[in-house]
């Protein structure tokens, strides 16, 4: 019995050791895909997003970017800004409404698009979808168990914290969403 119990405690020991590998080896691919990025093309990997999605997609406002790169709106402005003065891109405005702005990419931006490494994410995205959906749902499922549990780890932590700065860190959740 309890050789029983030490051999599935060494499974379980080996199965946490191959998450943690797991997900360092995502960590390093995405260090090494952003070194590369910064040295062969002087861009970063929100920019190359911000490339890619307007390369697919065409014109798009700036809401509809940070939507597809999953970022604030405050974000894009900065990574639109850069891409613009780097001459990938420009600002117009198409619509009647004055206040619409279309970003477009520049014949610059368009052949770097088709030249550049996909990002890290979506070899991951398109890897996912060669999945069946039920493996997606028990990959969502664990990671969202991960996560969860990821928040409930910083939660004991911070209720270790004085009164004031716990108060603030729950004033902020309320800003940052």
């Amino acid at each position: 019995m309890v050789e029983k119990k030490t051999k599935n405690l060494k499974k379980s020991e080996d199965i946490t050791k191959k998450i943690i590998l797991l997900i360092g080896k995502y960590i390093q691919l995405r260090a090494l895909h952003t070194k590369k990025l910064a040295k062969n093309y002087n861009l970063s990997v929100p920019q190359l997003l911000c490339l890619e999605s307007l390369y697919e997609n065409g014109g798009m406002s700036m809401s509809d970017i940070a939507e597809s790169i999953m970022v604030n709106v405050s974000t894009v402005t900065g990574i639109v800004d850069r891409l613009e003065k780097k001459g990938y891109l420009e600002r117009s405005r198409i619509s009647t409404d004055r206040r619409v702005i279309t970003i477009t990419l520049t014949d610059k931006g368009r052949s770097l698009a088709e030249n550049s490494p996909p990002a890290v994410h979506q070899k991951i995205v398109r890897a996912v979808k060669m999945l069946s959906e039920t493996e997606r749902k028990e990959i969502d499922r664990a990671l969202d168990t991960l996560s969860r549990l990821i928040d409930v780890v910083d939660d004991d932590r911070a209720r270790a914290l004085p009164p004031s700065i716990q108060q603030a860190k729950n004033v902020a959740k309320y800003f940052v969403k």
